[in-house]
């Protein structure tokens, strides 16, 4: 008994060692119960898919994961993986594809696919976020917000947003990079610039000055760039003057031709400190005589004003309505109740005006006028308001409405007017003309009104007019030159105009003005230009007649008897009018600018495009082209620089007052270089819009 315990105890320890050495696969897990987690890092970035296979979760390369080979595999794969966020190369370059269009020898066209090369460039990210805060005007601070921060990482990754110092060092470094663009342009630039300047004083009480260049380039394109937005130390005429000289010798510009302000005194000093300094330098035309252009607009603006005193008392009750309705949401709320009421039905609601600027009170009007239900609805609802309107002498009458809706009319003709005057993008000064003159014979139309309202605005305006236009010393005729460039009106349409809208005396003194400095103009261009500014043929009739006494009649006898055996008297008759007057028949004898005026004109046609019209023009008139091209340019308002305190406005507003002068011009003039869109930058919300949103 002893031995066979002894051999069970050996058999026992036999097994168990034997147990040891074998490994024993688990046990099957029954159904339902949990499995057990893979421990192994790799299997983070896989799925698997089944027992023996596993899917990339970047590539969706499929890996084989048998249990025998472990995880080196998926290790492997993983560190070879050129989709796995560690192995991305900054400079690393991702294949695309791009198709072509290739034309074979017989005229047959082909399509093919061609790789092309994306490659990530941090530098150029932070160049396109510098652009998108200066064109869409956004603070420095933007690049720090967590929102955006959070786009840019899921967007790519890779870029780095920088810090808002960083982001005010690229938006400099921009500027500069295309201020040195502009000055290259400028440098190469053949033709003469076109300046307006204007005035600003900002929220930080500091004035600004906008110096704005209007130019056509060698393509025959337009164009408008803001040179400077600087601080001014005061708005007299010789510190302006002084402001502009400083800037133009910045820029190294002075083929200057004309200036363009608005109709404060201290301008007309201004104009005449620049015109002294131009004649110093030897780049005016004309001595200068013709370097200030008054705004249009300007005086458009002091007209109707004028006319608008006489509804002075019913534009005050419109605009107190107006006011009280939009200043607070609840009394909003009241009005869009009375609208609904009333079921009136419009896309704009009432708007305030600017009472320096009639056209946005025209605004205001015509909006306003449209709700007289609405506003009468809510007056007898709302007490407050009736009590509002009685500090100004009571509510509005019918009779106030009949007024305004009667004027409305005659003064949408001066806010068209306006309109088309105040462009920057196409040509205005060849408008500028027919567009004063016009308004004029709307003025004297209505003198003889039947409405006694409309007969007393006339005559203020007419009174206002003559102020401007009645003296024919007071009018810069390049506006008349530009007229006679447009192939479509020419030297007839303007002593048209001039002789219907003045009296005969002037009318005169005025064309024979236009005429002189025509020619003064062509002659100055002619001289700059290799070709001579008339031809041989008509140099040497010119001569003759001022030598006539060495050639007589006698001697043109003897001479054609020398020739033919018997004295042509018609051809002999010929030839003394040809010396005594200086006319030779001959096209060849005539100028450029003869020709171009004798020529029939241009068909009217509402898609014509003068610039275009010039820019074929090259061969046949190379001097009246060169001069064309300088008076095409020439603004006849100041709204372009005016508009640029609209932005300068939004960029010094209250959160960034403490932004320096220098950056402010930074920000302004390269927001002018970088658009691509023309149309200004709109940051309010459109509220019926959006209410239409919410109501589904």
């Amino acid at each position: 008994m002893f031995k066979n315990s002894i051999h069970q105890r050996k058999n026992l320890n036999h097994n168990q060692s034997a147990r040891k050495k074998k490994k024993v696969p688990p046990t099957t897990e029954s159904k339902g119960s949990i499995k057990r987690k893979n421990r192994s890092k790799w299997w983070d970035h896989f799925e698997k898919i089944s027992e023996t296979i596993a899917t990339c979760k970047y590539c969706k390369t499929e890996i084989g994961c048998e249990t025998k080979n472990g995880t080196s595999p998926l290790s492997n794969h993983i560190k070879r993986c050129k989709k796995f966020p560690a192995n991305l190369d900054m400079k690393q370059k991702l294949i695309d594809l791009e198709t072509k269009t290739l034309v074979n020898a017989d005229g047959t066209t082909q399509t093919y696919t061609v790789p092309k090369l994306w490659e990530f460039d941090h530098d150029l990210c932070r160049k396109e976020l510098a652009k998108m805060i200066i064109v869409d005007e956004l603070p420095f601070a933007f690049v720090e917000r967590e929102g955006f921060r959070a786009f840019c990482k899921v967007l790519n990754p890779q870029f780095v947003p920088p810090s808002r110092t960083t982001a005010t060092r690229d938006c400099y470094a921009l500027f500069i990079q295309k201020r040195n663009e502009l000055k290259d342009v400028f440098k190469n630039l053949k033709s003469r610039i076109c300046l307006t300047t204007d005035c600003w004083t900002s929220g930080q009480n500091l004035g600004y000055m906008c110096l704005t260049a209007h130019f056509v380039d060698d393509d025959w394109v337009l164009h408008k760039r803001i040179i400077n937005f600087c601080p001014i130390v005061g708005h007299s005429g010789q510190i302006i003057g002084r402001t502009v000289e400083k800037c133009l010798n910045e820029w190294g510009l002075k083929n200057i031709l004309t200036v363009t302000v608005d109709n404060a005194t201290s301008n007309d000093l201004a104009i005449d400190y620049l015109r002294r300094r131009l004649n110093i330098w030897e780049s005016s035309v004309l001595d200068g005589k013709y370097l200030h252009m008054r705004c249009a607009a300007h005086v458009l603006n002091l007209i109707v004003r004028e006319g608008l005193k006489e509804l002075d008392l019913s534009i005050m009750k419109i605009r107190a309505l107006v006011r009280y309705v939009r200043s607070s949401p609840a009394r909003l709320l009241k009005f869009k109740a009375c609208i609904k009421e009333e079921k009136l039905e419009s896309k704009r609601l009432v708007c305030l005006d600017v009472e320096t600027r009639w056209n946005s009170t025209f605004l205001m009007l015509e909006s306003a006028i449209k709700f007289k239900k609405a506003f009468a609805c809510l007056l007898m609802k709302d007490s407050t308001c009736y009590k509002e309107l009685r500090k100004i002498g009571g509510g509005l009458s019918e009779d106030d409405w009949k007024r305004v809706g009667t004027l409305l009319p005659f003064l949408n003709i001066f806010y068209d007017a306006t309109l088309r005057l105040s462009g920057s993008r196409y040509v205005t000064c060849n408008s500028y003309v027919h567009e004063i003159y016009g308004t004029n014979f709307m003025i004297k139309s209505n003198l003889e009104d039947e409405d006694e309202g409309i007969r007393n605005m006339a005559k203020q305006m007419k009174s206002k007019y003559e102020k401007y236009y009645g003296n024919v010393e007071n009018i810069n005729v390049l506006v008349f030159v530009a007229v006679i460039l447009d192939p479509r009106r020419k030297m007839s349409y303007v002593e048209w105009m001039v002789k219907d809208n003045y009296k005969a005396n002037k009318a005169i003194l005025l064309i024979s003005k236009i005429k002189l400095v025509l020619e003064g103009l062509f002659d100055s261009y002619a001289s700059s230009t290799s070709q001579p500014k008339r031809t041989q043929a008509s140099t040497s009739a010119s001569t003759s007649t001022s030598t006539s006494a060495t050639s007589t009649f006698t001697q043109d006898v003897y001479r054609i008897r020398g020739e033919r055996e018997n004295v042509d008297v018609e051809e002999l008759m010929t030839s003394k009018f040809q010396r005594d007057t200086g006319f030779m028949e001959t096209s060849e004898s005539k100028s450029e600018l003869e020709k171009y005026l004798q020529e029939d004109k241009e068909a009217k046609n509402p898609n014509f495009d003068i610039l275009t019209w010039w820019k074929d023009q090259q061969k046949r008139y190379p001097i009246l082209h060169k001069m064309a091209k300088d008076v095409l340019a020439i603004p006849v308002s100041t709204v372009a620089s005016e508009s640029a305190f609209s932005m300068g406005g939004r960029v010094l507003d209250d959160f960034r007052t403490s932004l320096t002068p220098k950056m402010v011009e930074a920000l302004v003039c390269t927001n002018d270089w970088l658009r691509t869109s023309h149309t200004p930058l709109v940051i309010e919300e459109n509220l019926l819009s959006l209410e239409e949103m919410e109501e589904g």
